[in-house]
């Protein structure tokens, strides 16, 4: 693991701002330090736009080689000088000129859209403090690990010229270069992706890691790891093994599927995943024809079934993105634009695809 991290807070009300100070520090550990946009020293220029004020403040210190910028997204009352009315797009902007990685949150709830549908182009991850602000920090910490992470494998491989795509490179980063044809699905009819990773013109090769580290991480986030696919989170992964969720949550049955986790970047031991393929290899060893086949045969135990939320008839397989709960393929609908071609366990259940079809881009 990557120490020396380092997350820059914009937060424009006092107290919160001293409370999520605390929070990130508290899950961050000794692993590096976290600064309040408040504390800097500008020296000139107060009258141009924000984010180049912000792009100049953030490339002295104590700011430079910030990890990871975890931001409010309404600044309207910022606590630092010259800044009344800065927005996160502001915040955004400077952090895509300087490579940074930006986690917004807000403290008004989100839609329930906000959970499910694409983001990609708003230029930042999305956090909740729908649990709280010790919630918050402690997924922006699991983000600002992870950036690290891919930022101090990156430069290595490049050296190798291991790689000659975004998808090999990312399946290369994860030790998993089998599944580049896989990861390449999850960019496929999405150019606005990489068109963000193209280096500008005499670019350094500190700075081509550095956007490329931004590139891949969002990608991964926002992306691989959230639309169940090439990677399975609780949930999708008991429906794809035909378990139920409450008889997955066990610890015996979950220690059959252990060889399969996902180790990589952004992994979370509050919220695991696990790998589909490895899945699917730990059954093919044990000579089993399903995952509840395996469970029944080397537990012992008559675990249920995972069930169609819509249908509980019917076995479910996969995993509705919208209500998060496992979901047939007769009663789902995956024609969905913004879900990625990778995506293949990831659907919309019938009654919502109805409800939604004219705004889901369908």
């Amino acid at each position: 693991m990557a120490a020396n991290i380092k997350i820059v807070l914009f937060e424009d009300i006092p107290a919160t701002l001293s409370s999520m100070l605390r929070a990130l520090k508290k899950h961050l550990k000794q692993d590096g330090a976290v600064f309040p946009f408040a504390d800097f020293r500008e020296s000139s220029g107060k009258k141009r736009m924000f984010e180049d004020r912000i792009e100049s403040i953030m490339s002295s210190s104590p700011f430079q080689r910030t990890t990871l910028i975890v931001a409010d997204r309404d600044l309207s009352k910022s606590v630092a000088a010259g800044f009344g009315g800065l927005s996160v797009s502001a915040v955004a902007e400077a952090a895509k000129r300087l490579a940074i990685p930006v986690c917004a949150y807000a403290r008004q709830t989100e839609p329930d859209s906000y959970e499910w549908r694409g983001r990609w182009e708003e230029g930042f991850i999305v956090l909740s403090l729908k649990e709280g602000e010790d919630e918050l920090a402690r997924r922006a910490v699991i983000a600002a690990r992870g950036f690290a992470d891919i930022a101090a494998k990156l430069p290595r491989l490049l050296r190798r010229k291991a790689s000659t795509s975004p998808a090999r490179m990312l399946a290369t980063l994860l030790s998993k270069p089998e599944y580049t044809d896989k990861m390449a699905l999850y960019a496929v009819g999405d150019p606005n992706r990489l068109a963000d990773v193209r280096p500008r013109k005499g670019a350094t090769s500190d700075e081509r890691a550095r956007k490329l580290s931004r590139f891949l991480g969002y990608w991964l986030w926002d992306s691989v790891l959230r639309y169940p696919g090439l990677v399975v989170n609780e949930v999708a992964a008991a429906s794809y093994l035909d378990i139920s969720e409450k008889d997955f949550a066990d610890s015996k049955v979950r220690s059959l599927f252990r060889a399969a986790l996902y180790h990589g970047p952004f992994s979370d031991p509050q919220n695991p995943l696990w790998w589909r393929g490895m899945l699917d290899d730990v059954i093919s060893r044990h000579d089993a024809g399903s995952g509840i086949e395996l469970v029944r045969t080397k537990l012992k135990r008559n675990v249920k079934r995972s069930q169609c939320y819509v249908d509980p008839t019917k076995r479910a397989g996969y995993y509705c993105i919208i209500e998060r709960k496992p979901v047939s393929l007769d009663n789902s609908k995956g024609s969905v634009s913004w879900l990625p071609r990778g995506a293949d366990l990831a659907r919309v259940g019938t009654p919502r695809f109805d409800e939604y079809a004219p705004w889901l881009g369908a």
